[in-house]
């Protein structure tokens, strides 16, 4: 892994005082990038795509694999089969805690 090293002077500036460049590990190579989480986002876009398909009884394994097909691959998807089902349970928890569900459970804690 490449490091750097900072340092503060008195007068309020930084100074880089080391510098390693070298990897200690390998790099990714295009073909795995996208696997990557800073490359990986579910967009607003995509974001309804996943609503529509959920609220019209679509699998997530299926919507997850057309969106794949109507993009070209998984790779120029922008996420993960578990970033979707990860969307999916999130949503539905913000859904329970705003509906009636959300109510009962504050009332029995």
């Amino acid at each position: 892994m490449a490091r750097i090293k900072v340092d503060c002077r008195l007068t309020g500036k930084f100074c880089i005082f080391q510098f390693i460049a070298e990897h200690k590990h390998e790099t990714s190579t295009p073909r795995k990038t996208h696997l990557h989480r800073s490359h990986r986002k579910i967009t607003p876009s995509l974001a309804s795509e996943i609503y529509l398909a959920e609220s019209s009884g679509i699998a997530p394994k299926a919507s997850c694999e057309l969106m794949a097909r109507r993009v070209g691959g998984r790779e120029n998807l922008g996420f993960i089969h578990d970033d979707y089902k990860n969307y999916l349970r999130s949503k539905r928890t913000i859904q329970m805690r705003l509906g009636d569900t959300g109510g009962l459970l504050e009332y029995l804690q």
